[in-house]
């Protein structure tokens, strides 16, 4: 799902260069003038879902969250005052896709509906960098050392190369724009804007083919088993056994363990007790009943102990080296840093920093 929003986004920033080419280049609009301002809308898209995509990949989750509806706002307002627009004749229309055929500049001028049209363009391009900014911080504050890669790394690190690649697609675009609306008669910036039309083009091109040609770094870049090396993991294997009535405790005492222990679904953020009883094909009741008397705690208790135990793990392989202590809590499971401080602290006694520093210094005292 993560990368289908970045898939969104893409396909926002396709549709636009298709419909420049296909409908003013080779004046495909003339014959059909009602497609004019009919992909506009769309374009508000490209960003929010580029946003989603970071988001979500850096934070673990998966979908829309409670108030992502409000990023389609400004693409609905803009739907709606369009529609004077929609409601012109054909012949009406036609003229105006005409004259943008003859002058591509009067593209970021005609054809407005209740809101000029040019407005939109410099609006969308701000808001692009906003949200590109945006990103950018999520990015420092949750994987502070993605900014640091050295060389080779980068080029391997997904998230780092469609940062790049979009932030240069944002940043290229939104001077072309300037240049066309502050340099329409001035043939010395003709020049500029064919060099920032041309990158912001090849951008969005070489981001095709990244994905095209790498789909297997592209959607395995969240895969933990490449990402981040743990010691221990193993694989569950496809013919793990399901078992759909439940007679022996220590059989579905098993079940449990392994979907802790190899299959990690505490790493799941969000994860309840009847989640967790569909992996394994029991009823919640009989699942609650065989925790509450085999590990002394309820199910929530024992999902966190279990988060708690694996960022100790983290920790102690200098985790904070590379990810801030909001990153290791998406990581470990937990939706939130306040809660995963919380918890850890209940459980440890100490706070994270704090359960580090000690483990620095016995390992000290040792040496």
């Amino acid at each position: 799902m993560k990368n289908k929003m970045l898939g969104v986004s893409l396909f926002c920033y396709n549709i636009s260069l298709l419909v420049y080419f296909l409908w003013f280049e080779n004046g495909y609009i003339i014959d059909h003038p009602h497609s004019l301002r009919s992909m506009s809308p769309l374009m508000y898209l490209n960003a929010p879902f580029f946003y989603f995509y970071i988001r979500n990949s850096l934070k673990d989750m998966d979908g829309f969250q409670k108030y992502d509806y409000l990023h389609f706002i400004p693409a609905l307002i803009h739907l709606l005052e369009l529609i004077p627009f929609y409601l012109l004749s054909f012949e009406e229309k036609q003229e105006i896709a005409k004259m943008i055929v003859l002058n591509k500049n009067l593209l970021y001028y005609t054809g407005s509906g209740l809101i000029p049209i040019s407005f939109h363009y410099l609006f969308r391009l701000v808001l692009q960098l906003i949200y590109f900014s945006y990103s950018v911080y999520l990015v420092h504050k949750i994987r502070p050392r993605l900014m640091t890669l050295i060389g080779k790394e980068k080029l391997r690190n997904w998230l780092f190369i469609s940062l790049f690649l979009m932030g240069a697609i944002a940043i290229c675009n939104f001077f072309y724009m300037i240049a066309c609306f502050f340099g329409e008669n001035q043939s010395h910036l003709s020049g500029a804007k064919l060099i920032f039309s041309g990158i912001g083009t090849i951008g969005i091109l070489f981001l095709n083919l990244y994905i095209n040609f790498n789909p297997e770094v592209v959607y395995g870049y969240f895969d933990r088993n490449k990402d981040e090396p743990q010691q221990g993991m193993k694989i569950n294997p496809d013919t793990q056994p399901v078992i759909s009535e439940i007679k022996d405790s220590e059989l579905l005492l098993e079940k449990i363990r392994y979907a802790l222990n190899e299959e990690r679904l505490f790493l799941n953020k969000g994860i309840t007790i009847i989640d967790f009883a569909k992996k394994i094909n029991v009823s919640p009741k009989l699942l609650s009943t065989l925790i509450n008397r085999k590990f002394e705690t309820n199910f929530n208790e024992l999902i966190n102990n279990y988060r708690v135990d694996y960022a100790k793990e983290l920790l102690e392989n200098n985790i904070l080296e590379r990810y801030s202590i909001e990153g290791l809590a998406n990581m470990v499971g937990f939706n939130s840093r306040i809660t995963f401080f919380n918890v850890f602290k209940k459980k440890e006694g100490l706070s994270p920093s704090e359960y580090l520093k000690s483990v620095v210094i016995s390992t000290q005292s040792v040496d």
